[in-house]
């Protein structure tokens, strides 16, 4: 899924600097075989062939996307673009990519960004949200649909007037399974209609514990990667001296005792990991036994292999004291000493291994070398089995076309 954020920023810069230029959103809708960019991978261009944000491809496709963005904006019909890639295709499309896939997208005009500001919004409030292609043969389609959390019955933000093609009672089932699976998904609800739903899963949330130079360095990596970033400290002179980008927030605790409080008002859930970089054992000791028993996806110890198991028998004897002895479930959690083993020692390097590892331990994935992987790269559930249990109750068609409210300025 490319980034919502920046294709809200490109799109609003563009509307500024060219207000008379429309604007159109290519969306990767399914993949059949191999390919660079997986479904919910957006395109941003414009009706004048530029190609403003985000990506469908590894470069081979955008500026053919780009080409027929004109005669999309021109009919207010969206289109759908087919592109095989599984053979030499240098005499056929002109681009002999040799991909060995076939990619699916659809093309449609944009109108009104605002919803992608909106999208970007549900996701960082971690409540659970999808947003809903229709699939049309008649029209080609539209992104009609934004739902925002599906933990509660949620509430619908209709996009477009295809969205009356299908009722939220058909919706609502389809946007909690892919919410459970976190992949992104097909579903026929007719002969000639098909919906694409698309989780709006949180990104990962990291805690850095400890403002050293490694800090700047993890916070750094995983800001480029879109993650929400947090680097606490009980030292407010060091918090204030790290050189980290805009958007990382900077967490002063002054106690040990006030490290359960933080916890509890930063983000702590599967999508949560943990990094402890202080290099102080009373300070490591506290937050790892304070952040074992939640429900984190992950939890890093930076240093050697003999200071973490003093660690952790610190932890297992304070938790002990507190009537909860270290679990299975917990040690698994843990990662210490943290990081992959790619070998490099600078700060930059460490924290690179790192990030890596959570990556991998967020995709459950081993991190190993892909030219020594078996089975397909990359892991699609096209048409995962429906959830019929523990529905929540259905929401009330909404006859607005679109209530979303104006999104903060990016």
């Amino acid at each position: 899924m490319t980034g919502f954020v920046e294709l809200a920023r490109a799109a609003q810069a563009a509307r500024q600097a060219r207000p008379q230029v429309p604007l159109a959103l290519a969306t990767l809708v399914q993949v059949d075989g191999s390919s660079y960019r997986q479904p919910g991978a957006r395109l941003l261009v414009d009706a004048e062939g530029r190609v403003l944000a985000g990506a469908v491809s590894g470069g081979c496709l955008e500026g053919d996307v780009a080409a027929r963005a004109a005669e999309v904006c021109a009919t207010g019909r969206a289109a759908r673009l087919m592109y095989d890639l599984r053979a030499d295709l240098e005499s056929i499309w002109g681009f002999g990519a040799r991909c060995d896939g076939v990619a699916h997208l659809l093309l449609e005009p944009l109108t009104d960004w605002r919803w992608m500001a909106q999208a970007e919004a549900v996701r960082a409030r971690r409540s659970g949200g999808a947003v809903v292609t229709v699939l049309n043969a008649s029209s080609g389609g539209a992104t009609c649909v934004l739902l925002d959390g599906v933990h509660t019955p949620g509430k619908w933000h209709v996009l477009h007037d295809d969205a009356s093609l299908v009722s939220t009672a058909e919706l609502l089932p389809l946007a909690r399974t892919a919410m459970r699976t976190g992949n992104a998904m097909q579903h026929a609800v007719a002969d000639d209609i098909t919906v694409f739903i698309e989780p709006l899963v949180a990104p990962i949330a990291l805690h850095c514990v400890g403002a050293g130079r490694g800090a700047e360095a993890f916070a750094r990596i995983a800001h480029t990667l879109g993650w929400q970033v947090t680097v606490l400290d009980h030292r407010p002179a060091l918090l204030d001296s790290i050189d980290v980008p805009d958007g990382i927030v900077r967490r002063h605790v002054r106690q040990l005792d006030a490290v359960h409080q933080a916890l509890t008002e930063l983000p702590h859930d599967g999508r949560t990991a943990v990094a402890l970089l202080s290099h102080i054992f009373d300070v490591d000791s506290a937050w790892l036994t304070s952040t074992l028993p939640l429900p984190l996806g992950y939890v890093g110890v930076l240093g050697s292999r003999k200071r973490a198991e003093q660690l952790v028998e610190h932890a297992e004897a304070a938790l002990l004291a507190l009537g909860t002895p270290l679990t299975a479930r917990m040690r698994h959690k843990l990662y210490a000493p943290i990081g992959l083993d790619l070998g490099g020692e600078s700060p930059a390097s460490i924290a690179l291994a790192a990030i890596g590892e959570i990556e991998a331990v967020m995709h459950g994935r081993p991190a190993g070398f892909l030219r020594e992987r078996q089975s397909p790269i990359h892991s699609r559930t096209p048409t995962p089995q429906l959830l019929t249990r523990d529905i929540a109750p259905i929401v009330p068609e909404v006859p607005l076309r679109c209530d979303l409210p104006e999104p903060p300025e990016p």
